[in-house]
């Protein structure tokens, strides 16, 4: 078996000692293949990395293809530990694994395979039961977390202690999943994986599919009585920029994702289900208070402040938490969140010191928050809204039964999100991360297995989507309501 060299020559090796012939085709910009995927975890064995791919996508086979050609060319030790999401999965990668025992790796095999350890001569390969007791054991080199948005946050937060560099190995994760929850483990790497250091791979469909033959697609016949026909031909309308064209996608793909398969999903999906959990365009929105948030249209890079334009702080005190979000509306009547302030466990003062300080240089028109920040404190004597007074914030809350009702401001909030009209109202700053996490975890709750419209309370993003709703009920509520200054200064 000669080295790996470059791309090619893995595709070769992959071909000959794994029996496959992988994707190679990119169809949508900033993508990967698994190829691209496989030859980036070999050549570069220090570095952590993801995959967010769509659902049958090839994710566990190209980590099982990765582990085994570690094993067949590492001198070790190396160890290696697989923590999936399911047992379902688990199974699905023992599968893959025990074919490469049987063919590439079998002469470093200490014993048969077995459906949790295999002893191999320069090392061992686990595949972990989701338990807290599992992962908290020996320390290991590679931690191939499979399908990572159906396995428990704390498990994974606990499986990183196993890692460990030995003998000049470098430790390592790499994450494979579909995105199917925004608030869940997959959408907490993919919104940190720049600054985490992890190189994030993204696949879909499209680069997974089979290639469709002639004599199935008819050269465009074929597609007008496919079930798969009219996405198909649209994504292929995409790429070739071609407005009429009537030959779908799959006539140039090289996957290995059957079509049936693809068109079972297709058929038994809804249409969101199919762009989150297919396509890969973004997390499910079943069950979101705000279905119509999608950072390509709302989150804008670099959106700062800027004199001149109307200025509002929106803020929110909870338990222990406490937000505060800076508003601007321009003269479109477009409201812009420039800037945010979370904390926890801070004292009233000192949050009203952190809003001072960050708004300085800043012309603040209003301060709006809840009307239950008027209600005295019983352990310090005095309100919130009387602190920040005395802090030099004079807070503004509304009164009227109507600007207390929360459906009220979710859907003033949604009609910025996404008004008649189209387009949008509402920008987002990029610097906004909590809050841009908050309106995509925002859920409502569920009546016998039905989502309801209406928020679960509590939930974790609470305080941010309450701020955002006093600023709207306060400074875009109808003439009849009753808003109400107070200042203790």
């Amino acid at each position: 078996m000669t080295p790996i060299k470059h791309p090619e020559n893995l595709w070769a090796i992959i071909e000959e000692h794994f029996g496959l012939r992988l994707p190679r085709k990119v169809w949508t910009a900033g993508h990967s293949t698994p190829l691209d995927f496989i030859w980036d975890a070999i050549s570069n064995p220090g570095r952590d990395i993801a995959v967010w791919a769509n659902r049958s996508g090839l994710k566990t086979l190209s980590a099982s293809i990765v582990a085994a050609l570690e094993f067949h060319f590492g001198k070790g030790p190396l160890r290696a530990r697989v923590l999936s999401g399911s047992e379902e999965q688990a199974r699905n990668l023992y599968e893959y694994w025990q074919r490469w025992c049987d063919g590439l790796l079998s002469r470093r095999l200490l014993g048969s395979p077995g459906r949790q350890i295999t002893r191999l001569d320069n090392g061992d390969f686990e595949i972990l039961s989701a338990s807290q007791k599992r992962v908290r054991g020996a320390k290991v080199q590679r931690l191939f977390r499979d399908e990572i948005d159906e396995t428990d946050a704390d498990l994974l937060a606990a499986s990183v202690g196993m890692l460990a560099a030995r003998d000049g190995l470098p430790a390592r994760t790499i994450d494979t999943s579909t995105w199917h929850r925004a608030d869940g483990p997959m959408g907490r790497l993919v919104a940190s994986a720049d600054r985490g250091g992890v190189h994030l791979h993204k696949w879909n469909v499209w680069e997974v599919i089979e290639n469709c033959p002639p004599e199935r697609h008819e050269h465009g016949r074929g597609c007008r009585s496919c079930a798969l026909g009219p996405v198909c031909v649209a994504k292929a309308r995409e790429v070739h920029g071609e407005d009429q064209r009537e030959l779908g996608l799959a006539a140039d793909c090289d996957g290995l994702l059957a079509i049936d398969d693809a068109i079972r999903q297709f058929r038994r999906w809804s249409r969101p289900q199919w762009e989150a959990e297919a396509e890969c365009r973004r997390p499910s929105v079943e069950g979101r208070v705000y279905a119509d948030f999608d950072r390509a249209v709302h989150v804008r890079d670099g959106l700062l402040y800027e004199g001149g334009l109307e200025t509002c702080r929106a803020i929110d005190w909870g338990w222990r938490d406490f937000v505060c979000l800076w508003v601007q509306s321009d003269k479109s009547g477009c409201v812009r969140v420039v800037d945010e302030y979370w904390a926890t466990n801070g004292t009233t003062k000192d949050n009203a010191r952190h809003v001072l300080a960050r708004s300085e240089g800043m012309a603040v028109e209003a301060t709006y928050c809840d009307p239950a920040g008027r209600n005295v404190n019983d352990q310090t004597g005095y309100s919130d809204v009387e602190a920040f007074g005395h802090c030099g914030i004079e807070c503004t809350y509304n009164l009227s039964r109507w600007a207390r009702e929360v459906a009220n401001g979710i859907d003033l909030i949604r009609a910025f999100l996404r008004p008649a009209d189209g387009g949008t109202r509402l920008l987002i700053s990029d610097r906004c991360r909590r809050l841009i996490e908050a309106f995509e975890g925002y859920r409502n709750r569920q009546v016998n297995g039905q989502y309801v419209d209406e928020p679960i309370k509590p939930q974790p993003h609470d305080h941010g989507m309450d701020a955002l709703r006093y600023y709207f009920v306060n400074r875009r509520a109808p003439n009849r309501t009753e808003t109400r200054r107070v200042s203790y200064v």
